[in-house]
């Protein structure tokens, strides 16, 4: 199966860095891979009309068939060329394939006929698990996870990669463990489809207030047609949209936080999420949306998110989450005093509780949020990813004592992972999330239609909560791969030391570009909602 998401360490402090992303059971970038043998902000806002002016770029396309089959062993590589005995060719004039140990690469260069879509299709084969990155040229455009192929040479591909005429070098680069490579076969294919987009528009969650539910159904409606604007700020500021505001003179729709504060006990985290409640409400008079992610710090004196700082599988063994999720204390001591829950399920209640103690001063006010809880679980970083299904019964806790139990009504569900083996059903999830650290603007278009065509998610809306370089405009209209939102991740990968916008990660002018796009929708144009909606056709 194929992922095009990179492994980016971070850790939870005070302020979050990145969250890597990894694993390598994999929903496929192409569905259909086949088995083979072989401050706060300052300004006020003002209602304008959306500007027609600065639609994205157009691309020529020049649908045509293509077909190309590439010997691996006839390719540029510094890894191993081995027959079919498994010894070393000494020859390259085919028959073997190349194995490729972690940080070794193949380069194959294919020459296309004309500038279209075309699908990368490899024959792979992997002992353990491998991740194959897929660069065209110097850009980073997708990954094939391979997992254990017991031996048998498989079929992965990444789809609707826009290529131009002429020569393009592609190079696959072993990320982690080891992979066999066959054959390259490149052939033509199409951008997305906009049968894609076609979601539900209802909340998942039962209760969900009248002003939650009329915002999924208006994200639901512009999904496809624009791209919101979004940025992630640290905890407690709003540093990073002040500083994307003196450079495009417009603000994001969507301001993201994240809540891993809320359940430290020292007076420091204490005020910087009662700061941060204060910027999102006021972010909410303003017209904009607010979101948070959740990364947990483990329910127990270590207080981390350590893959070894809580044992998940063992607290929830046994358990039923959506009997545990609506259970009050007296029940809740009953089962301890009666050995039938362990101290760790009752700490993980305790800490929901906490949390949902802060999302109701949000709740109180009518004031709808995207909640991303528990993200990443399908790596080996967090202790809420010990194993998927310890993992979907975590998830389905959340909801069931959040939602149900404390009776939160502001929730939009966000998860936010690449292996659906992870996935806890359609009905706990509306929105699927996405991370891309790849130094790349690519759209990511074979990601995003495996994700909208996998039959596991019942087709969700698809966005990307997290960024290092904010993807392009032009190539997700181009690819017709429209994320309802893209946004860079806070601190390095958007300010400086000094507050101002760094050109580290995103240049300038792509930002000023994308804020003066017609098919990106900022906050002032967002006032004007009914306004979108009706000249989206």
């Amino acid at each position: 199966m194929v992922y095009i998401m990179k492994k980016l360490t971070r850790i939870i402090s005070a302020v979050l860095c990145a969250v890597m992303l990894g694993g390598c059971s994999r929903i496929a970038d192409n569905p259909n891979s086949v088995k083979t043998s072989t401050s706060t902000a300052s300004s006020e806002t003002s209602t304008v009309e959306i500007p027609q002016e600065n639609p994205p770029k157009e691309f020529q396309i020049v649908s045509q068939t293509f077909i190309s089959k590439m010997e691996a062993e006839k390719g540029t590589f510094n890894g191993t060329a081995l027959g079919e005995d498994g010894e070393e060719l000494q020859n390259s004039d085919g028959g073997g394939f190349v194995r490729l140990k972690k940080g070794q690469h193949l380069t194959e260069i294919v020459t296309a006929k004309t500038t279209q879509f075309y699908r990368v299709v490899i024959l792979a084969r992997a002992n353990d698990s491998a991740s194959v990155k897929l660069r065209v040229g110097d850009t980073v455009e997708g990954m094939y996870s391979i997992p254990n192929t017991d031996g048998e040479f498989q079929l992965f591909a990444v789809d609707n990669l826009y290529l131009s005429v002429g020569m393009s070098a592609l190079t696959f680069t072993s990320e982690n463990g080891t992979a066999d490579i066959d054959c390259v076969v490149v052939e033509n294919s199409r951008k997305a489809s906009d049968d894609l987009y076609k979601v539900g528009t209802a909340c998942i969650a039962e209760n969900a207030s009248v002003d939650t539910a009329m915002l999924m159904r208006n994200l639901a409606e512009l999904y496809g047609k624009y791209t919101l604007t979004a940025q992630n700020v640290s905890c407690g500021s709003n540093a990073e949209i002040d500083a994307v505001y003196t450079e495009t003179g417009k603000y994001p729709v969507i301001r993201a936080s994240e809540l891993a504060l809320a359940l430290k006990d020292d007076a420091h985290s204490a005020e910087v999420i009662k700061n941060d409640i204060s910027l999102a409400k006021e972010w909410h008079e303003r017209g904009g949306i607010c979101s948070y992610s959740w990364h947990w710090y483990s329910p127990n004196p270590i207080r981390g998110t350590n893959a070894d700082d809580f044992a998940l599988a063992e607290a929830l063994d046994g358990v039923e989450p959506t009997e545990l999720g609506m259970m009050n204390e007296d029940g809740i001591q009953l089962q301890l005093d009666n050995e039938l829950m362990t101290q760790e399920a009752a700490d993980l209640i305790h800490d929901l509780d906490e949390l949902a103690e802060v999302i109701k001063q949000l709740d109180a006010e009518n004031i709808p949020i995207l909640f991303e809880p528990i993200p990443h679980g399908d790596t080996d970083l967090f202790w809420w990813g010990d194993d998927a299904e310890s993992y979907q019964k975590l998830w389905i806790l959340v909801f069931t004592r959040l939602g149900k139990y404390n009776g939160l009504k502001n929730l939009i569900w966000v998860w936010n992972n690449s292996d659906f083996s992870y996935y806890p059903g359609d009905k706990y999830v509306d929105i699927i999330g996405q991370s891309f650290y790849e130094n790349s603007q690519s759209a990511f278009a074979g990601r995003f239609t495996a994700l909208s065509s996998d039959a596991a998610t019942g087709r969700k809306i698809l966005a990307v909560t997290e960024c290092d370089i904010l993807t392009s405009i032009d190539f997700m209209n181009r690819d017709n791969a429209m994320w309802l939102w893209t946004a860079p991740a806070e601190g390095e990968y958007t300010i400086d030391k000094t507050g101002a916008f760094s050109e580290k990660y995103t240049k300038k002018a792509a930002l000023r570009y994308a804020y003066d796009c017609n098919k990106c929708v900022t906050l002032d144009e967002m006032q004007n909602i009914d306004l979108l909606l009706a000249g989206s056709g």
